[in-house]
């Protein structure tokens, strides 16, 4: 995961995908440029599973309708590099014969149309990059609005999940009859630390990877602090599900909510309990 934090991980993600993460490239070697990251942490590109393969096609193909709808790229270049950086990643190049402008700012491809000089930088203010970052969010991840079927197109649920159990999924999956896209927030170590003093038994990634198996989840994201109203803004979310539990102490949020009972008997802290027993 070390690559994957020099990467910017995870305030630079754009959107993770069942095999593969997108990244916004720190270095912005040329406008809009992204870094297409496995999952599967493979130092070969033919030792992939089949599956992440066929994902592969859907995503570029998603990639480049984007991008070229959004900056009108003249041309865009995939390069996998992976002398320093091992894993089975891309680097994704927009490239431009002219310009293009964004929070009216002009941005060039001076290299064109030569080859891009990776360890170029246009040094992005930090506010133009995440708002760079919030638009492409936002981009992505509605592409299933289209396919609006159910009561919600797009929810949120979050939690620890230090020990996934039955009541997790139980709301996971009532969460999803209700919606076409579910996001799922997974708290980062840190937070843990911070809201309870201790740090969680299974670290993130693991229980990330676990969230990410899970048929009913379309897209797992790091929890990073408590402010559910910066998620719904930034991922368009049009409810939070949340136990019941929480029903008049959940903070304010410019959405539905929705209250699920708890499965009786079974949590994370009775689960620990009985491991010790």
């Amino acid at each position: 995961m070390l690559t994957l934090k020099k990467f910017g991980y995870p305030e630079t993600l754009i959107k993770s995908y069942n095999h593969w993460y997108l990244l916004l490239r720190p270095n912005q070697s040329t406008f809009a440029s992204l870094i297409l990251f496995s999952k599967g942490l493979d130092h070969n590109f033919s030792k992939l599973d089949q599956d992440a393969f066929t994902e592969l096609k859907i995503i570029t193909s998603e990639i480049e309708g984007i991008l070229k709808h959004r900056f009108d790229y003249s041309k865009i270049n995939y390069e996998m590099l992976m002398m320093v950086d091992p894993e089975v990643h891309f680097h994704v190049f927009p490239r431009y014969d002219s310009h293009t402008m964004f929070c009216n700012f002009e941005f060039n491809d001076v290299y064109w149309p030569k080859p891009v000089d990776v360890t170029h930088d246009l040094k992005l203010d930090k506010a133009i990059q995440d708002e760079l970052i919030r638009v492409l969010r936002t981009d992505f991840n509605n592409k299933s609005t289209a396919l609006h079927r159910k009561k919600y197109a797009k929810m949120y649920t979050s939690g620890c999940f230090d020990i996934f159990h039955q009541g997790h999924l139980n709301i996971i999956k009532k969460t999803k009859e209700l919606c076409d896209y579910l996001v799922v927030g997974v708290s980062t170590d840190k937070l843990i630390l911070e809201s309870k003093g201790r740090l969680p038994l299974i670290p993130f990634e693991e229980r990330v990877s676990i969230l990410e198996a899970n048929r009913y989840i379309d897209e797992v994201i790091p929890q990073v602090n408590k402010d559910k109203q910066s998620i719904v803004d930034m991922y368009n979310i049009d409810a939070i599900s949340v136990g019941s539990d929480w029903f008049g102490k959940y903070p304010p949020v410019a959405c539905d909510m929705v209250y699920f009972d708890y499965t009786p008997n079974v949590s994370s802290t009775v689960l620990k309990q009985k491991l010790n027993d």
